[in-house]
């Protein structure tokens, strides 16, 4: 072979593009040329278009560039040399610049190299649209087989009709395209011509229109949940209130406005999706449609209130001059004692009108504010505060006024009124605002004790609109529209006042029922986002406690109509009162319910892993809790995961991120993230406030070598906790990612297995190496790859049996499959001699160390691994360096 021919092999040896174990199983006479196949590919295989792995198609790559073409030579060494360098693609199915931008890939890496490391793991993806990670996890059939998804995917997965991604729908893009196929994979069709949009990869959201708008909005969402109550010793941060509307039952004055039979469920049917995301109609669930006139149904709300970690509730009064409406459910509840809740008042004090028809100016009945009525009025508050149920703060009764901005001569006549319900009643409430409706918000005007929060009036002044976002399905469509998360952050900004407030959350607000599209509505509303609102409000209640006491208010429990209530729904179920538990009560009840997650980086039988699965196993078996595990890659060991665990797979940020945000709707708030390798998804859990202790069994070479610099740094400064095994990892560790190591803790870690001496398999198993009680059996176990030394513990195997005969070496294990290309003529050459046995892994380790004499630790780093701590609990002396 000449010296050229030679330079071209080594550089295509070196560049990680060539994978030996695959190409001899392509072309199985290829052995011939050499133990690897290069030089047969080199000589013959590019020629006749044979690849050197899945992703490079030499002739492909010439006809996609002729100029290539034309100069003749080795296509993979063009691609090697130049090629991937210049962008150019190695494939149909693998975008090079594509790829190196959404992994970040420094210029001078090899993308396809990047990928052909990983590409069985589900951890990255060759195209856009395909989304491994997500492919793994629909099919459990492809992770447990450890096949690589993309491959899976172009061989059977599009002739079953397997969506390659959450973004690409199969069926769809036969049924619309099916004539310009021509039998060619929908996938590898739609990447050739996916610029310029004019084939779709799923159907738009605007096609199905209303209808299937309609469709959507009466079906489970993604975030569904079944009511899940919170335990009742659970205790409750805080004091949470639910605005409750009363009008859910029939009365004279609505059959007389609105027609016959009105309640507020008339005004649900005439909702409508207008624009596209637009979540209408709402249908209620675990309730139904229900009437306020039987007393049962107050009794369930109760119930179903109480056991979502509500307090009370703010029931809406409605009183004119000396006339009052909608009183029923409130005279039902205080004369059921049998219901043990909290509640207070809210006076609605301003003039009901025909603003839903848009005849704001026709008055139904209104307000007056007669000074003969003043007395009646006060002994109407003063009944509802002789119940004990009745909320009092510093033992005076909390009695909120809705639009105290309406009141005439406000100052004096709140004066008058304190005078009467002291003088008469012997009561001094406390007389607080709702900031709403562009009210002055500040209470100390009207010589008032405080306010409380009403939005979204208030909040959705200081919050961007996004109309000019919106995929309109109704072109008259003239309401305003926010988003719920920007909502979220105006409330949480805005600067503590002078004066005492009570914070409210919504649940939603979308009052489209009865303004249909000219009214409010906020949008990208979640249990999640919803839940991490409150949470901080808790907070805040905390930090101003009102009065004394640390309260919130919900807008609202029932206010269908505005879009805004906890009550179950057919589109998210109890989602919203399970996130409501979620927040509220303390974590020491709820945790255990819910569980605890675990994050591993895939589920190969290395060390790392195994101690995972075991770490599961414990906390399942012995503590008895419920265990969710997110991995981010698949493995043999899949299988073991599932018996102990509720297994996700994930990688990409995205839908790891989602994924997170479902366990912490489901209430898991602790996290165990396990290896450097899983480091990077501790930040993404600490931001959903799932708080995360990492476990970090690397040192420097490891974290170096696998690029885990950067987000072990993270994963170590988001952690509340860093555990390792020594002060020496700990250490290196620190001085590695540059951490201060304040959170750093030192727990050694254990055996996870029995490993007591066994005689019977010592001598079984010696019988089966041929090794006589006198010889010597030096013994290794793990992952045998360069960081464990497995190539010196050959040298070592070669050395000293070159100077006695009565020694064997044994290694349990598996082995990196690149190092024993290299390897395996050497470990053939020491069984040959009868120096050397390797046993592939095996969950029966324990016998093996059984019938070993001395344990040969030929890492070149480890922090302290299991087979020592193994070695020391059979009795073995351990040798390292």
């Amino acid at each position: 072979m000449d010296e050229q021919s030679q330079a071209e092999i080594d550089i295509i040896r070196h560049s990680g593009l060539f994978l030996a174990d695959w190409y001899l199983h392509q072309h199985p006479q290829a052995a011939a040329d050499g133990a690897d196949g290069i030089a047969h590919f080199c000589r013959v295989g590019w020629h006749e278009g044979a690849r050197p792995n899945p992703y490079f198609h030499p002739q492909w790559y010439l006809n996609r560039y002729p100029d290539v073409a034309a100069n003749g030579g080795n296509a993979l060494l063009h691609f090697i040399t130049a090629g991937e360098a210049e962008g150019r693609d190695p494939c149909p199915y693998f975008f090079t610049a594509w790829y190196r931008e959404t992994y970040n890939l420094p210029e001078g890496t090899s993308c396809l190299a990047h990928y052909l490391r990983r590409y069985h793991t589900g951890q990255v993806n060759p195209v856009p649209v395909f989304d491994a990670a997500w492919y793994l996890d629909q099919h459990r059939d492809v992770a447990e087989s450890g096949a690589d998804p993309f491959e899976h995917f172009l061989a059977f997965g599009v002739v079953e009709e397997r969506d390659p991604s959450p973004e690409f729908d199969i069926k769809f893009y036969l049924g619309r395209y099916k004539k310009y196929l021509n039998g060619q994979n929908p996938l590898l069709h739609y990447l050739a011509n996916m610029e310029g949009g004019v084939f779709l990869p799923k159907r738009p959201e605007q096609e199905g229109l209303i209808s299937a708008a309609i469709r959507r909005s009466t079906r489970p969402a993604p975030f569904f949940e079944a009511f899940s109550p919170a335990p009742p010793h659970a205790t409750r941060k805080a004091m949470l209130l639910a605005y409750y509307l009363p009008q859910f039952h029939r009365v004279a004055e609505n059959d007389s406005w609105w027609g016959k039979g009105f309640t507020d469920w008339t005004n649900l049917a005439r909702a409508m999706p207008r624009f596209v995301g637009h979540v209408q109609p709402r249908v209620p669930r675990d309730l139904g449609h229900y009437s306020l006139d039987d007393p049962s149904t107050l009794k369930r709300q109760v119930e179903m209130a109480k056991a979502a970690g509500l307090s009370g509730f703010v029931f809406y009064t409605y009183w004119f001059n000396r006339h009052r409406l909608l009183e029923k459910p409130l005279e039902q509840f205080l004369a059921d004692k049998s219901l043990d809740f909290s509640f207070c008042a809210m006076w609605a004090n301003e003039n009901w009108t025909r603003r839903w028809d848009g005849l704001e100016r026709e008055v139904l009945i209104a307000q007056e504010y007669l000074t003969e009525d003043d007395e009646a009025l006060v002994a109407n508050f003063t009944r509802l505060f002789a119940d004990a149920r009745y909320i009092r703060v510093e033992g005076r009764p909390l009695l909120m006024i809705y639009r105290a901005g309406l009141i005439p001569d406000a100052v004096a006549r709140v004066k008058r009124w304190r005078k009467l319900f002291e003088q008469n009643h012997n009561e001094r409430p406390l007389l607080i605002t709702a900031q709403s409706m562009g009210d002055d918000y500040d209470p100390t005007p009207y010589e008032l004790d405080g306010a409380v929060e009403f939005p979204p009036h208030k909040l959705s002044q200081a919050t961007p609109r996004i109309n000019d976002t919106l995929d309109l399905l109704d072109p008259d469509f003239a309401a305003t529209v926010h988003d719920y998360g920007a909502l979220a952050e105006t409330s949480l900004k805005l600067p503590a006042p002078d004066y005492p407030l009570i914070k409210t959350i919504l649940p939603g607000w979308d009052n489209d029922p009865r303004r249909e599209g000219k009214g409010l509505a906020l949008h990208n509303v979640t249990p999640a986002k919803y839940q991490d609102w409150l949470e901080k409000l808790i907070r805040y209640a905390a930090d101003h406690p009102f009065y004394g006491q640390k309260i919130i208010c919900v807008n609202a429990w029932n206010e269908w109509a505005e879009g805004a209530f906890l009550e179950p729904d057919i589109h998210a179920g109890a989602a919203f009162l399970n996130a409501t538990a979620r927040a509220i009560c303390e974590h020491d009840a709820a945790d255990l319910a819910a569980g605890i997650l675990l994050v591993g980086h895939d589920a190969h039988t290395h060390g790392a892993q195994i101690l995972l699965l075991n770490i599961a196993k414990q906390l399942k078996h012995q503590w008895g809790l419920k265990v969710h595990l997110l991995l981010l890659g698949v493995g043999p060991l899949l299988a073991q995961y599932y018996e102990v665990a509720d297994v996700t797979i994930a990688y990409d940020k995205t839908i790891i991120g989602n994924h997170l945000d479902q366990y912490r709707r489901m209430g898991l708030r602790h996290a165990i993230v396990n290896s450097a390798a899983s480091a990077r998804v501790v930040p993404w859990a600490e931001l959903r406030n799932i708080e995360s202790v990492l476990l970090i069994h690397e040192l420097p070479q490891l974290l170096k070598e696998y690029n885990f610099e950067i987000q072990a740094r993270l994963g170590g400064a988001a952690a509340r906790k860093l555990i390792f095994s020594s002060a020496y990892a700990a250490e290196k560790f620190r001085t590695a990612v540059g951490l201060d190591g304040s959170n750093e803790v030192i727990l050694p870690q254990g055996n996870y297995q029995r490993m007591n001496f066994n005689p019977l398999a010592r001598a079984r198993i010696r019988a089966e190496l041929g090794a006589s009680e006198t010889d010597f059996v030096i013994l290794s176990a793990g992952f045998a790859d360069i960081r464990k030394g497995f190539d010196l513990f050959l040298q070592l195997a070669r050395r000293i049996r070159a100077k006695r005969q009565d020694v064997q070496f044994l290694w349990v294990g598996n082995t990196d499959p690149k190092l024993k290309t290299y390897l395996e003529p050497e470990m053939a050459s020491l069984h040959e001699q009868g120096a050397f046995t390797h046993i592939p892994f095996t969950d029966k380790v324990a016998d093996y160390f059984s019938a070993s004499d001395i344990l040969a630790l030929t890492s070149r780093e480890d922090p302290l691994p299991t087979v020592a701590i193994e070695a020391f609990a059979c009795g073995m002396p351990c040798v390292a360096f």
